[in-house]
């Protein structure tokens, strides 16, 4: 690289830090680890994530790390039978590969049965590998002898569940397999890069480039790398596979509710960005009608096939496996169970579902279609089955070697308008199941003795902030010497806010043990006036006419966690990072690599993956504000093992909090009646949330319409004929609640 390149790039990189330091805004919500010296079980925890880093390490090439590269070629699963604890997948395995499977080069996909089999055969023999010597050995054997995506979904699952891997922090996916979460559009620019030997190269990255259509207006969350990354990783977790009993997993007892609730709140999310951008509720699933949203995700996989468009007014079809009739028969019998009380057993056996915990566990078991579905072989894979018809929905008959569609991986899922059509047809069936319990009594409800007194919170704020996502993972080279000599860095923009903070003066009369659940909703009154008019309603929330039986779904849980209160008056303050839900960012590829080779491990009680992305918890603000309403109840902790666990196996901090009340309650059934529904122990605030612009700093054109951020590149010119939300200044917010001009 000649030195004047050198000195644009610098330059460059150095405006746009200090256009970001303009805005005053630290970066504080990252809840921190840190480095040291640690060791499991007499083996260096900082050497086993040495070992599992470098064999993730650019996974579309052979490995090319030399210890890793002789362990490998010296072992042979099938002569090393008695080196696990079961050696009959071992046999299992050896017996797949010798018949043939998935080639490297090619695209795998969890969808695909044959690749799904392949990849847990594989899975298997790095689980029951007796010790961490053979599942290293085992995996070092794998990575140049098995398909790629394969390999890298069996490691972090088998990673994440092995005892001698804790400890082991895993890198972020799309720091793994960059393609996946950078667009193609601007990977191109890095591989240009690279053929005229630029070794250092940052890029600016937008989650899209020209809005066009108004569902590009929530790209920002859609597309957030973080948010997709932390989606996958809760399927690696808890994949639909696994088989609680033969892994010897003891707390599933929730799993059914727990994948209801996941998606019912990550819907929940979306549809208050979508509110938050003046977006009317999507249309619902309907067999019978095409999809009405279209969708380019501007994806390449790592083989070079591109991602397929999909145009408005696709249908889905039939595909090889099986047919839409096939699906439709087993939704047939998803809803008889529902509105009849009751599934049917592998035995044919009647089994009620009629009690809450037990039925709707029972329930989501079987919509999801995991291995603890109490009739796999009548109930089907449904979930897997429709998303697969997404999936493959521009060559269902697979004729045309099109690439399948951002649905069949957990990675990309996430981008596509689609992906929240189908999820809210999903969740569809466990409010049709839940309408059928009967409304909480007020004894359900009420805290005898215990009254929410008041609630406040700091001022909210929701801003712009740019990432570094390392991308070099995606670039080949020719040795390990030339790897290391480049860094290729896309700067991406995302959803961010400030460190916030609540309390709630609780009033008790007596020493009692509690639950605090904390809830974000839309404010009923603005809700109503932008998207559904004046309608009447027998629902009186304050001073304003509210429908929130209509509005509960698009509540989201921000916070559950226990206090002990004493008698007489009691201050429970909370900061956003301490939200049970929510996580921080995760360390990079980088610099948990340098870490382990320098013998430190990076140690923290937190899982950076299993977690919602902190900086998303609030939805994007307005520069007037917008209405939200914060929702605070104090329940009595009731703890019962027969009913809830007190752990469960989840990607979800959520459910570490847990008492014998169902997941999402109070919000969780039909309100027939806002009297009937408030109880003391409850607090409705009022709250707004703002937004800062970078225009606000006199950065705005440096950062958002310069697509990139040195002159190997060209200029971005918008064309946006859309404009997003937060540039939106509406005089009407200002007057229609006091409370948000209050804050101005």
């Amino acid at each position: 690289v000649n030195q004047a390149t050198m000195y644009k790039v610098t330059v460059a990189l150095l405006a746009i830090a200090a256009a970001a330091a303009a805005l005053h805004i630290p970066n504080e919500n990252v809840h921190h680890g840190n480095y040291q010296n640690t060791k499991t079980g007499g083996q260096d925890v900082a050497q086993k994530q040495k070992y599992i880093l470098q064999l993730l390490k650019n996974v579309s090439q052979k490995n090319m790390y030399p210890e890793l590269v002789s362990l490998g070629q010296a072992w042979n699963p099938e002569q090393m039978i008695n080196q696990y604890a079961n050696p009959i997948v071992v046999k299992k395995f050896v017996s797949m590969y010798k018949q043939g499977i998935l080639p490297q080069g090619e695209i795998f996909h969890v969808y695909n049965d044959s690749h799904l089999k392949e990849a847990v055969a594989l899975f298997d023999m790095l689980y029951f590998a007796k010790d961490f010597e053979t599942f290293v050995q085992t995996a070092a054997w794998a990575r140049d002898h098995v398909n790629e995506g394969q390999f890298v979904y069996a490691l972090y699952v088998a990673t994440i569940h092995r005892d001698d891997c804790q400890g082991v922090v895993l890198p972020p996916l799309y720091e793994v397999y960059p393609q996946f979460y950078v667009h193609a559009t601007d990977l191109a620019d890095f591989y240009s890069a690279k053929m005229h030997h630029v070794n250092k190269y940052f890029k600016m990255t937008n989650w899209t480039q020209v809005v066009t259509h108004p569902e590009q207006l929530v790209g920002y969350f859609t597309e957030d790398a973080g948010l997709n990354a932390y989606y996958a990783y809760a399927h690696l977790y808890m994949p639909f596979w696994m088989n609680c009993e033969k892994y010897g997993i003891t707390s599933c007892q929730m799993r059914g509710e727990e994948f209801y609730y996941f998606h019912q709140q990550l819907l929940a999310h979306y549809n208050l960005h979508r509110m938050a951008n003046y977006l009317p509720e999507q249309d619902d699933f309907d067999w019978e009608q095409p999809i009405e949203y279209a969708y380019n995700p501007d994806l390449m996989y790592h083989t070079g096939d591109y991602f397929p468009a999909r145009p408005a007014g696709q249908s889905l079809s039939s595909i090889k496996s099986y047919t839409v009739e096939d699906i439709k028969a087993i939704e047939y019998r998803i809803k008889e169970a529902i509105d009849s009380g009751f599934v049917y057993g592998k035995d044919g056996n009647k089994i009620s579902i009629t009690s809450y915990i037990k039925g709707i566990n029972i329930l989501g078991n079987i919509i999801e279609g995991n291995q603890d579905s109490v009739n796999n072989r009548y109930y089907g894979a449904y979930t897997s089955m429709l998303r697969n018809l997404f999936a493959l929905i521009m060559d269902p008959s697979s004729e045309h070697s099109v690439a399948p569609g951002v649905m069949a991986h957990y990675e990309t899922a996430l981008r596509d308008p689609a992906f929240y059509y189908y999820t809210s047809y999903i969740t569809g069936f466990f409010k049709q199941y839940k309408d059928n319990l009967p409304y909480y009594r007020p004894e359900e409800l009420d805290f005898n003795g215990v009254a929410v007194k008041d609630v406040a919170v700091s001022k909210l704020v929701t801003y712009f902030d740019l990432f570094d996502i390392d991308v070099t993972n995606a670039v080949d080279f020719a040795s390990l010497d030339e790897m290391e000599q480049y860094e290729y860095v896309a700067k991406a923009m995302r959803l961010n806010h400030q460190p916030f903070s609540y309390k709630v003066k609780v009033a008790s009369n007596k020493q009692t043990s509690a639950v605090v659940r904390v809830f974000l909703g839309p404010n009923t009154d603005y809700i109503f006036s932008n998207f559904y008019g004046d309608q009447a309603s027998d629902v009186y929330y304050g001073h304003h006419t509210a429908d929130l039986e209509r509005l509960r779904e698009y509540f989201v849980e921000l916070d559950r966690f226990p206090v002990q209160l004493k008698s007489g008056d009691n201050l429970i303050e909370r900061e956003s990072r301490q939200f049970t839900a929510t996580v921080g960012d995760s360390a990079s590829f980088k610099s948990l690599l340098k870490s382990a080779e320098s013998g430190h491990v990076y140690s923290s009680n937190v899982d950076y993956h299993c977690g919602f992305p902190d900086r998303l918890v609030l939805p994007i603000g307005h520069k007037a504000g917008v209405p939200y309403t914060l929702f605070v109840m104090v329940t009595p902790y009731e703890a019962s093992p027969e009913v809830h666990a007190n752990t469960l196996y989840s990607c979800n901090g959520l459910m570490t909090a847990l008492d014998n009340r169902p997941l999402g309650f109070p919000f969780d059934r039909k309100i027939d009646n806002f009297d009937r529904f408030y109880s003391p122990n409850m607090y409705f605030k009022n709250v707004a949330i703002f937004h800062k612009d970078f225009s606000d700093a006199h950065a705005y054109n440096q950062i958002v319409f310069n697509k990139n951020v040195n002159n190997f590149d060209h200029v971005f010119q918008t064309g946006h004929k859309f404009t997003p939300s937060h540039k939106l200044i509406d005089e009407d917010i200002y007057q229609q609640d006091d409370e948000v001009h209050s804050f101005m």
